[in-house]
């Protein structure tokens, strides 16, 4: 009996870090691109602790909201460089575009940075979140999606926006690809609403 519970032990332990290994491997790319962002280390920036709805980096990505690919005929340029493949995109919509479970950031996921994190969506027009931070340095908020991988794990996709205190900013869907064995920025693609 006491073997059985050793076993268990063991198993269980074993279980959690492999589980967490691979909860830090997932928000690895987002980490990669952050420094690519050149934001400073040692200051401090908002991230709203509420992950971005993986929506808005499908709509992005296809050019408008739903399912079927939005082709703009007066427009020949392709946004996604040719990354658009519509087996892969059917596929990806069907397991992302109906997630609406709330998840949020920690700390731990970005341990190189300094952030600070705030609960909500939609911060910067909250006039009691304004007034917190008025009087601060901090001009500034973060708002990340939660990865997705795209083309049978090849690449990973995610909703990136920095929004200013003075409501402007940007939003853009960030396209990655492992290369050998280091992450790299394939294709940041604007909002064609917000941009």
């Amino acid at each position: 009996m006491k073997w059985l519970k050793k076993i268990l032990i063991i198993i269980t332990l074993f279980a959690l870090s492999c589980a967490s290994a691979q909860y830090v491997e997932s928000y690895e790319p987002i980490n990669v691109f952050l420094e690519t962002q050149k934001l400073e280390k040692g200051r401090e920036y908002i991230l709203q602790r509420d992950k971005a709805d993986n929506i808005q980096a499908l709509r992005i990505f296809n050019g408008g909201l739903g399912e079927e690919h939005i082709i703009d005929s007066k427009d020949p340029i392709d946004p996604t460089d040719g990354l658009f493949v519509e087996k892969h995109w059917k596929k990806m919509y069907k397991q992302y575009a109906q997630d609406t479970i709330s998840k949020y950031w920690k700390k731990e996921d970005f341990p190189a940075y300094n952030f600070i994190l705030e609960n909500g969506t939609g911060l910067t027009l909250k006039e009691s979140f304004l007034r917190k931070y008025i009087n601060s340095r901090i001009n500034e908020m973060i708002i990340l999606s939660e990865p997705m991988y795209y083309m049978n794990k090849r690449y990973i996709m995610f909703y990136y926006a920095k929004v200013y205190f003075d409501s402007s900013g940007s939003s853009q869907v960030i396209i990655m690809k492992k290369e050998n064995g280091k992450w790299v920025v394939v294709r940041e693609i604007g909002d064609y609403i917000y941009n």
